[in-house]
């Protein structure tokens, strides 16, 4: 399980990294249009756009590290007054729940790339399947998290069976 864990830190860290990459981008993309629209009376053709692109990549990279993290948006209040095989079953539940959501998203988000993706952007002019593709990217990443946790929930739920 230590395994488990360590692979699932190091991926966090490569994928935090990225994240880290794109608002970086955003925040100096924004702070250079700014001071080109305010100061220069000019702009970056694309440059609202290409925030729109990172901003949304930055959203799929980062549901996955917070479900990686167990720090997804949830109501906890009752789980953490648990304890036991309740709280594991229950958490056994939680990610069962978020990884068939995730399945069926990105399941369903194929099609939709398929039909639309073909047409390009208006300023940079890229295909639409580039932008479409986080969708089963942040998905599939996020399922992958919800696979690792639900093992390590049952090997845990498995010795707390074995140590009575």
């Amino acid at each position: 399980m230590n395994k488990l864990y360590s692979i699932e830190r190091r991926v966090n860290k490569v994928i935090e990294g990225i994240v880290t990459v794109l608002f970086f981008t955003i925040l100096s993309l924004t702070i250079v249009l700014v001071i080109m629209r305010y100061g220069l009376n000019s702009t970056i053709v694309g440059g609202s756009e290409a925030m729109n692109y990172l901003f949304i990549y930055t959203t799929a990279l980062g549901v996955s590290v917070s479900i990686g993290k167990d720090s997804h948006i949830k109501i906890s209040y009752f789980i953490d007054k648990l304890s036991g095989k309740v709280r594991t079953i229950l958490n056994i539940l939680n990610f069962t729940l978020i990884g068939f959501i995730n399945a069926v998203m990105a399941w369903h988000s194929l099609p939709w790339i398929i039909s639309a993706g073909y047409f390009e952007s208006p300023v940079l002019r890229i295909p639409n399947w580039m932008v479409y593709a986080s969708v089963p990217l942040g998905c599939s990443l996020v399922i992958l998290y919800c696979i690792n946790h639900l093992i390590m929930e049952c090997i845990e739920l498995s010795s707390k069976g074995t140590t009575r």
